[in-house]
């Protein structure tokens, strides 16, 4: 799980470079608050840094879903995005976990 404050400011494009694929970089010159949508992309990819499943030395090498796109899911593992104006957040979920605790 990761959680973000929005905060005010733009968006590091140096930073987001490093992180982003090109894809990401698209979508979030494209969305209408870039540094929320830099957030939800970083959150996501933090939260499978935590579960284990990538690093922080590679994180554009995680091509998570541009935020917005649908099924939010990435090689097996569900994630599961929230927040708004002021914070951004997003957990990470074994896609066979969830469907346990469903069924």
């Amino acid at each position: 799980m990761d959680v973000e404050a929005v905060g005010d400011g733009d968006v590091d494009w140096r930073t987001a470079q490093a992180v982003c694929t090109e894809e990401e970089l698209a979508a979030l010159r494209a969305d209408t608050h870039p540094r929320r949508a830099f957030l939800r992309q970083w959150v996501r990819k933090e939260s499978l840094v935590k579960v284990g499943v990538g690093t922080l030395d590679e994180p554009a090498r995680l091509d998570v879903p541009v935020y917005g796109q649908e099924p939010p899911r990435w090689h097996g593992w569900r994630l599961l995005d929230w927040g708004g104006a002021e914070a951004v957040g997003c957990v990470a979920a074994r896609e066979e976990m969830r469907l346990r605790l469903l069924g």
